[in-house]
């Protein structure tokens, strides 16, 4: 692994970012991908801390390309002083983005409107499979070797937005002894099935996941409308199959649209309910 130092004091203002470049081995193509770390301000060498895989990686954290990111040092930064910390691993998109990120569940209608917005249809067959085995099986042990990490579980992490928000749902369900945290942010659920989704779920094992936290957050407007209700159906799904609020919350802004703006604005709120220690709410 040779990190390449990125970013200036301008850009990732707290913490510092390296980049490096690996083969995604599960792939018969042999493609390659850049991976950005992100350390935390109190990685003294000394310290364990949990990692955070975020998908999308090009949109997590500022370029100085004048496009909305997360910024996701910026939001642990913010929340150092309630004693969470993180390391944040993000894997940069690929050519077919939509291939990778879409997971092979069972497809909905072609060429369904949900108020005046068409759902998007990918043809390509999914690789999502080879893409989490590639972050469980290749990425995940590399963090681990070179990195102080807390590897177990309940310390790390898998998120993202839109297809990415589908993909971490995807991981942590197929994946519950890696991932013992979630990030899925206005997921791509409207191109699956959402009775067979709803199915599905009553087939699972949900006792997998107890103890874990799933963060869901969607707008409701723009392109977010589509997603809206199935979000809700999934959180309410999981609710009846068991899961408390200590190991879900659900977000709902009905002003905010498909957007890195609103993402970002909420991802503080994500990360304190994944890694506080107690993410209960005073008083309640």
């Amino acid at each position: 692994m040779t990190l390449t130092p990125f970013g200036s004091p301008e850009l990732i203002p707290s913490g510092t970012l390296q980049t490096f470049e690996t083969e995604m081995i599960p792939y018969p193509d042999h493609r390659r991908r850049t991976i950005r770390v992100w350390l935390p301000e109190d990685y003294d060498g000394v310290k364990r801390f949990p990692v955070i895989y975020l998908h999308d990686g090009q949109g997590v954290f500022e370029t100085g390309d004048g496009k909305y990111k997360l910024h996701a040092d910026r939001a642990l930064t913010s929340l150092r002083a309630e004693g969470i910390s993180a390391i944040v691993v993000a894997v940069d998109t690929g050519e077919d983005r939509g291939a990778e990120l879409t997971p092979p569940l069972k497809r909905g209608g072609r060429g369904i409107e949900v108020n005046g917005f068409r759902i998007p249809v990918i043809d390509e067959p999914s690789t999502t499979d080879l893409y989490a085995e590639f972050i469980v099986s290749t990425l995940k042990p590399m963090i681990d070797a070179n990195f102080l990490t807390l590897s177990d579980p309940d310390n790390t992490c898998v998120g993202g937005i839109s297809a990415g928000g589908s993909c971490s749902y995807y991981m942590i369900l197929k994946y519950p002894e890696v991932f013992g945290r979630a990030i899925i942010c206005s997921p791509g659920f409207p191109m699956f099935d959402l009775d067979n989704m709803l199915r599905e779920l009553d087939e699972y094992d949900v006792e997998k996941l107890k103890g874990h936290r799933l963060a869901f957050y969607n707008g409701d407007q723009g392109i977010d409308v589509t997603s809206f209700g199935y979000v809700i159906a999934v959180y309410r799904k999981l609710k009846e199959k068991g899961l408390t609020r200590k190991d879900m919350m659900l977000l709902m802004d009905t002003r905010q649209t498909h957007s890195e703006a609103a993402w970002g604005k909420y991802l503080p709120e994500f990360l304190r309910f994944l890694l506080a220690e107690d993410n209960s709410e005073p008083g309640n």
